[in-house]
């Protein structure tokens, strides 16, 4: 059950972005214009943030950085002395 509801957050949360996005995309426009266009347009721009930072890889990263991000990932607490 916890998965159907952190699934709904998540897709809720996305759609909170896309709305604030697209409201963006409509005022820049002089508040004109088609909503679905806007909101097509705010997902395409989102979509391609999200494929931009998942090409970012922990291998890449300056050791206290892959150190943080993989400690995220897992949700560990890394080691003080690891990050020396």
């Amino acid at each position: 059950m916890s998965d159907t509801v952190s699934a709904a957050a998540i897709a809720t949360s996305q759609d909170e972005r896309i709305r604030q996005r697209a409201y963006q995309i409509w005022e820049n426009e002089g508040r004109t214009g088609n909503p679905e266009d806007h909101w097509f347009r705010a997902e395409r721009e989102l979509a391609n943030q999200g494929q931009e930072r998942s090409d970012a890889t922990v291998e890449n990263a300056p050791p206290v950085n892959a150190v943080e991000a993989g400690s995220a990932a897992t949700g560990e607490i890394p080691d003080e002395r690891m990050a020396e």
